[in-house]
Formats: structure tokens, sequence, C-alpha cells
């Protein structure tokens, strides 16, 4: 073969191989490609079943809230006519002249009455969380007082406390789910420069919480 055509044969084997080279190089780019785009859609398909997990959970927990409000509502329909307390969405509202003697943590036995009809309902939700927060008006603790009480904080939580250990000793209650709170005067929800505003203040509120997993100990 002439020195000519050999040269020719030659440049165009390496081109061939150069060409094959390229086109593996660019197979294998278009595969880790087509890998990666496989990852992001596995991804996505991940995201979008917790999105439909978490979709029906809220609307479970929606539904469940509901049904839980409609039965407080009518099973304590009398006691919301007669004013003794009034249920707004998730909480309870009881005013302390339904439950306490002026500056005493001693529940009435009106209160307890009340109170035993409310945990009736609320037993039929043991995985649900209770918080019972106590408050009061902005006047400070009367002289008598002081001695047990160092300030508004004291009182609501102390009263928040005996809603606690009365309740707790329903047959069916869940001790373990039960949260106390005392807000002082911080969280007034009318006019503390009236008496009716001042009442409505010095109230204990029952507030159903999220749900939580049974059988395990809340964190």
């Amino acid at each position: 073969m002439k020195p000519i055509y050999l040269g020719i044969a030659l440049t165009s084997i390496s081109i061939l191989f150069t060409a094959c080279g390229s086109t593996q190089n660019a197979l294998a780019e278009k595969d880790n490609e087509i890998q990666l785009l496989k990852a992001d859609v596995s991804r996505y398909q991940q995201i979008a079943e917790r999105e439909q997990d978490l979709s029906k959970n809220l609307k479970q927990k929606s539904q469940q809230t509901d049904q839980l409000n409609n039965e407080l509502k009518t099973t304590l329909k009398d006691l919301e006519t007669e004013k003794k307390l009034r249920i707004e969405n998730d909480r309870i509202v009881m005013t302390n002249a339904i439950l306490f003697a002026s500056g005493s943590v001693r529940i009435s036995d009106e209160g307890k009455v009340i109170l035993d009809r409310i945990w009736d309902v609320i037993v039929k939700y043991p995985e649900r969380e209770i918080f019972i927060e106590g408050h009061t008006d902005n006047m400070p603790i009367a002289k008598k007082y002081e001695g047990k009480y160092r300030s508004n904080w004291d009182l609501s939580t102390s009263r928040s406390l005996a809603v606690l250990h009365h309740v707790k000793n329903h047959p069916k209650a869940t001790p373990s789910r039960l949260r106390v709170l005392g807000y002082g005067e911080t969280l007034p929800v009318a006019d503390n420069s009236t008496e009716e505003g001042r009442m409505q203040n010095r109230r204990v509120e029952i507030v159903i919480g999220r749900k939580l997993p049974v059988n395990t100990p809340p964190k």
C-alpha cells in the first residue's frame, strides 16, 4: 500500500475510534442524566405520597375534632344555655365563679358536677392531649391571701391544678395526657376596667390538643 493511502486509512481509523469514544461518552452522560431524572421522579413520588398521607391525617383529625366538638355541644347544651360554660372550637371555657369561691382553689360542688360531665365526653378520646389553663383578672392578690399566693400566676396555676386533681380521678381518665398551665393576668379576653370584664377574665379553659400515639409516653 502506498504511504499516502496508508496515512489516509490510519487517519480514518483514528477518526472512527474518536467518534466511537465521543459517542460512548455522550451515551454515558445521557445514562447518568436518566438516572438522575429517575432519582428525582422517585423523590417527587415520595413527597407526593407524604403529602397525601398528611392530607389524609389532617382530614381525619379535623373530622374527629368536629365530632368531639359536636358531642360536647350536644351533651353540654344546657350548661352552655345557662352560661355556665361556653365551647369555642377546641376549648371549653368556664368562669371561676362557677368553679371556685373568691380567693379559693377548692372546687365547688356544682363545679365538680360540671367537670365530671365534661370528662364523660373527653374520655371517649383518650389519645388527645388535654391542657387545663388557669387565668385571672389584673387585680392584685388580696392581703388576706398573700400568704398563700405570691401573685396571680400562683393563683391561676393552683386553680388549674385543682381541676387536674379532680378530673384525673375519673374512672377512664388518662393522667399522662393532662397538662397544667397558669397564665395569671397575661391573656385577658375582656376589659379589666369593668367588673363584668374582670369576671370573664377569671376563668379556666380546657383545651383539647393534638392526637398522641396510643400507649406512647408523650415527650
